[in-house]
């Protein structure tokens, strides 16, 4: 027996096609079909069919627990890359001078990019290196910035905002410091001014960078000790930042200078060690869990 219905409303008609009695589709195994007409605008069902399988592509848990990984450890490579550049270009551009030799305590590390051989603000200022060292300025500001967007994947909110924010003036202010020089020409001309200011934003920024990170020790899925350590470091970066601006002329204005300095290459290079050094440690765990 057949029964067709086209109910109002429906784009559709349905048909029920029921088993004809002492037939072969009465057998109790065969279940009712349905059939949806094509030319009705829907598709043809069929409750015996079998349903097509689920064939949405998903990433493997282990894919999405890779990227983190890659990303981290990329930050950290970042991190020691540009702290261990910017020390080696610093030594190789000092090396260059000859006549007079540069001092680490008396002169500031920006004498090394001034174009010019001259006397600058009673220095004697002469880097034949002066274009390997302004690149090295740039390298370091734009490597740090990179690597700090990296490590902030594992921060989320307010503080991941304000560290990017300080690690985009510290980068900024590397850039500045390589393009515009602390020299007698800048002085002349004007662009002298764009140095100080990339040189306090690039001094401050840094410092206060690591001592934003150090709160952030639990989210960075750092030790403790090293929360510590980046607070210390920061706060003896500004310390020395302010011992320079007080003593200019008084004391050796390398020291101060370098104190203020050298504290982000070294929470810079620190942080990336830690980083890796964790990972290595997360990868053997998860290694002899797995087995």
């Amino acid at each position: 027996m057949t029964t067709k219905t086209n109910e109002t409303g429906t784009a559709a008609g349905i048909e029920r096609v029921m088993p004809r009695e002492g037939g072969p589709e009465s057998s109790p195994t065969h279940s009712l079909k349905t059939v949806i007409h094509p030319q009705r605008g829907t598709n043809m069902t069929d409750h015996n069919s079998v349903p097509r399988a689920n064939t949405t592509r998903t990433s493997s848990p282990g894919a999405r627990q890779r990227r983190p990984i890659l990303g981290i450890a990329a930050a950290a490579i970042l991190f020691i890359v540009a702290g261990v550049q910017y020390l080696v270009v610093e030594a190789i551009a000092a090396s260059a001078w000859q006549t007079p030799a540069y001092s680490y305590a008396s002169n500031f590390i920006s004498d090394l990019g001034a174009p010019d051989c001259s006397t600058f603000q009673g220095r004697g200022v002469c880097s034949p290196l002066h274009t390997v060292m302004n690149a090295g300025f740039i390298v370091q500001g734009v490597l740090f910035v990179v690597a700090s967007i990296l490590l902030m994947r594992l921060v989320s909110g307010r503080a991941r905002n304000v560290y990017l924010v300080i690690a985009l003036i510290y980068g900024v202010g590397m850039v500045l410091v390589g393009y515009f020089h602390g020299s007698t020409e800048a002085t002349e001309n004007g662009t002298v001014v764009y140095h100080y200011i990339g040189a306090s934003m690039a001094i401050l920024g840094g410092n206060v960078a690591a001592i934003v990170a150090g709160f952030q020790w639990r989210r960075l899925e750092m030790p403790r000790w090293f929360g510590i350590v980046s607070i210390v470091i920061g706060c003896i970066g500004l310390a020395s930042a302010v011992v320079l601006g007080t003593t200019l002329g008084v004391l050796p204005s390398g020291i101060p200078e370098r104190a203020s300095v050298y504290t982000i290459t070294a929470w810079q290079t620190l942080t990336g060690i830690v980083l890796l050094v964790g990972l290595r440690r997360r990868t053997r765990s998860e290694t002899n869990v797995a087995n």
